[in-house]
């Protein structure tokens, strides 16, 4: 059930930058168990976490799927996170800064070739053109658009593009 529950919570981290927001969510709700007396933790921790971190707390509570004790709970909050730290993350690095909806579906595209939850570390590097270059599990691949380019140039015999440097032919 605590992997039922966990896999939950992952979800909605796509990015790197989202797993950080959301461990800086599990700290503060964790730094409430002990606080507020018998209320639930749901209502301890409002107004200091997120209204959603909050709600899926809550919804949590509602069904029994949440520990009861202060122990128990915060246990929970060490095992989340160390569930989370376990996610394999994908460094990819792209030529813009590309917005959620993108992420989200690239991140579905990545976690289905490889068949678990990914985490997407992202690094925008204009040099890159266009394309991609993906990183992940010690592998290196560069799709960009810029290696292509320096492959069509090598082939024709002109120097590589070269940030401040004009094009000439070789001789």
């Amino acid at each position: 059930m605590k992997d039922e529950v966990f896999e939950k919570f992952s979800e909605k981290v796509v990015t790197k930058e989202d797993l950080s927001v959301l461990a800086d969510q599990i700290d503060e709700a964790a730094r409430w168990v002990y606080k507020g007396g018998e209320a639930a933790l749901s209502e301890k921790i409002a107004g200091s976490v997120s209204e959603e971190f909050r709600e899926d707390i809550a919804s949590l509570e509602e069904v029994g799927k949440f520990p009861v004790s202060c122990e128990e709970q915060s246990d929970f909050f060490k095992n989340l996170k160390k569930y989370l730290e376990t996610l394999p993350v994908i460094k990819l690095t792209i030529a813009f800064g590309p917005d959620k909806d993108f992420l989200a579906g690239l991140s579905s595209r990545l976690a289905k070739q490889i068949g678990k939850r990914i985490i997407l570390e992202i690094l925008v590097k204009e040099e890159a053109v266009g394309g991609l270059i993906v990183e992940y599990g010690g592998e290196y691949r560069d799709y960009s658009l810029a290696r292509k380019l320096d492959q069509l140039m090598e082939e024709s015999k002109l120097v590589k593009i070269r940030p401040g440097v004009k094009n000439v032919q070789a001789s």
